[in-house]
């Protein structure tokens, strides 16, 4: 759902949902929460046609303890990523970082890296093309 009420609804089994965006029927006050944002930014670099692509991630924290409400993030997720391969043969990786502070990074791409950083609570993205990249392979 993009749009909900601020009850969590209209939805078909009445139960209570959330939304990138609430609308209170009452005021008509609109609340944008910040998952409106993540997906705008998703949306951008991983295009219509995108697939995903083999991410691993080392030395990094991974939450393994009780469950948790939803849309929690924090520093016990440490750095969280995805990659997809998109229709124009370039290579999107999306960062995400819940963390209060920043975080030092590898990005590897065969024999190609880069050394980032992103800063606490943010999302980055990485696009580059991927036949540039096996081009530099083949002449190293």
């Amino acid at each position: 759902n993009l749009f909900l009420d601020q009850n969590g609804g209209p939805n078909h089994v009445n139960n209570v949902c959330d939304a990138a965006i609430l609308v209170d029927t009452n005021t008509k006050e609109v609340y944008v929460h910040p998952q409106y944002y993540a997906m705008g930014h998703f949306s951008k670099y991983a295009i219509p046609g995108s697939r995903t692509i083999t991410t691993m991630k080392w030395h990094t924290p991974t939450y393994s303890g009780k469950d948790r409400p939803y849309g929690t993030c924090s520093a016990e997720d440490g750095l969280e990523a995805v990659a997809v391969l998109r229709p124009d043969n370039q290579v999107a990786v999306i960062v995400l970082n819940c963390a209060d502070n920043a975080i030092d990074f590898k990005l590897q791409d065969g024999d190609d890296a880069l050394h980032a950083n992103i800063p606490g609570h943010s999302i980055q993205t990485y696009l580059f093309d991927r036949n540039e990249a096996v081009k530099r392979q083949a002449f190293v």
